[in-house]
């Protein structure tokens, strides 16, 4: 807009192109003292025009929440009540979600069951829609996908499919940055025009700091090449989910944080290392061994930030656990149901998950387990069953309890959390135990040795 639209004397028209100010953008960019040192008049007199310049100029129509036809973010359901809960309501669109964890804590599995949640339909707490799993090192794994599917009471094959889960591998940074800036926003774009497709809400990717692996070694030059990278993956990422209305969930893994020896919490209080223990770590719920991988500059994209960790703790679950209880299908062999039975009366390794900050929700800590059906988070005011006898004082029993329980009706089958899922070390510690332990051999040989020989 030109000066001379706003009503100005030819005297101050005259006095503001003598410093060279035609547009009233080159006014309002430019402070009042620079603009009378450049028109070689005084400060008061450029403030008196400027003033006149503002009055004149009407302002603009700035939309409110409220306007009929502006995107609003939407929500889904996780799956689990408790966790939805605790997320103020879900995950939501327009943000990015970044879950951070070590090998085998369950992020995959979470992603996996939001791949599904998020095709429910509206009324069930899903937006119906369709997800794009981007994987860097491994295969989706789409039998557990199918196995979440099937087991879990929420997700019915009815509204959730295989075929609405769509994926591609990114090996390398670059092929990442090609498909985020070009190849995916024009599949956003053809879900939505084409008619009876699923719209794209969700996008994973699992998992973002692999790609960042190498075996060069770590110079100013590599982390600043690394910053780069990061910055603009997260700008292109954070325009795709305002602009399409999307949730990002982007995996992250752990590194170990090491303290300082010299520590001086007086006068180091705004170093990083003091505070990056309370969004890159779970300090905050006293669990500060590890932290998040990709450093500051990736923490400051991230809107919500979940971190997951295998603890030593576990409990014998009973049924009332469960919000809901897996059911044994009436066709599963022999074979594998006294295999499940036998699996229920072993304790269930706990997990836990800090919501390290957020900008939805406040910071949480829940505990839960890894199951067939998913995550499903225990409620904190359940107190910890009593432990069943040992299985070797019960053999005869337990057998027959388990061919009994196959004439009874699979309703009575509490759930099974799954053992193999995760490649647990500490399980098969449990399952190693010797019954016999602590059994004193020399005296049982002495006393076997003088049986004999009477």
């Amino acid at each position: 807009m030109l000066l001379e639209q706003c009503h100005l004397s030819p005297s101050d028209l005259t006095l503001l192109k003598k410093g060279n100010y035609h547009t009233i953008n080159d006014i309002v960019l430019t402070p009042v003292q620079d603009i009378a040192k450049r028109c070689r008049t005084s400060a008061a007199e450029i403030k008196r025009i400027t003033d006149k310049i503002f009055d004149a100029v009407p302002l603009p129509d700035l939309p409110t929440l409220s306007t009929p036809g502006l995107a609003q973010d939407e929500t889904f359901t996780t799956g689990d009540d408790t966790l939805d809960e605790a997320l103020n309501g879900g995950i939501r669109t327009g943000m990015i979600w970044e879950v951070v964890g070590e090998s085998s804590a369950g992020k995959t599995q979470l992603a996996l069951q939001l791949s599904l949640s998020v095709q429910l339909p509206r009324d069930q707490g899903g937006l119906e829609g369709c997800v794009c799993f981007l994987t860097t090192s491994s295969k989706l794994p789409t039998a557990r996908l199918m196995q979440i599917a099937q087991a879990h009471a929420r997700l019915s094959p009815e509204h959730c499919s295989l075929s609405n889960v769509h994926t591609i591998a990114i090996p390398t940074v670059d092929i990442l940055h090609t498909i985020v800036t070009t190849v995916f926003p024009s599949f956003v774009e053809q879900q939505a025009s084409k008619p009876g497709a699923r719209p794209v809400k969700l996008l994973v990717i699992d998992a973002l700091a692999e790609l960042f692996h190498s075996a060069d070694k770590t110079s100013t030059s590599t982390l600043v090449q690394r910053s780069k990278n990061l910055v603009s993956l997260s700008s292109a990422l954070h325009q795709l989910a305002h602009k399409h209305r999307i949730a990002v969930v982007i995996l992250n893994e752990v590194i170990e944080r090491f303290s300082r020896s010299n520590y001086n919490s007086q006068s180091d209080l705004l170093l990083y290392e003091e505070q990056s223990r309370w969004f890159n770590t779970a300090q905050y719920f006293g669990d500060g061994a590890k932290e998040a991988a990709l450093g500051l500059v990736w923490a400051n994209q991230v809107n919500t930030r979940i971190m997951l960790s295998r603890t030593l703790r576990r409990r014998y679950l009973q049924p009332d656990d469960f919000s809901k209880r897996q059911r044994l299908s009436t066709s599963t062999p022999l074979s594998e149901k006294m295999t499940s039975t036998l699996e229920e009366s072993q304790p269930t390794l706990i997990r836990r998950m800090c919501v390290l900050f957020s900008n939805i929700c406040e910071p949480v800590a829940l505990d839960y387990i890894v199951s067939e059906k998913g995550i499903t988070v225990l409620d904190s005011s359940d107190d910890p069953a009593p432990a069943p006898p040992p299985r070797w004082q019960t053999e005869d029993k337990a057998f027959d309890g388990n061919m009994q329980r196959q004439t009874e009706s699979s309703d009575s089958g509490p759930v099974r959390p799954t053992a193999d899922i995760e490649g647990d070390a500490d399980d098969q510690l449990w399952d190693q135990l010797d019954p016999l332990d602590g059994l004193d051999w020399d005296a049982l040989e002495q006393t076997l040795s003088q049986a004999v020989g009477h």
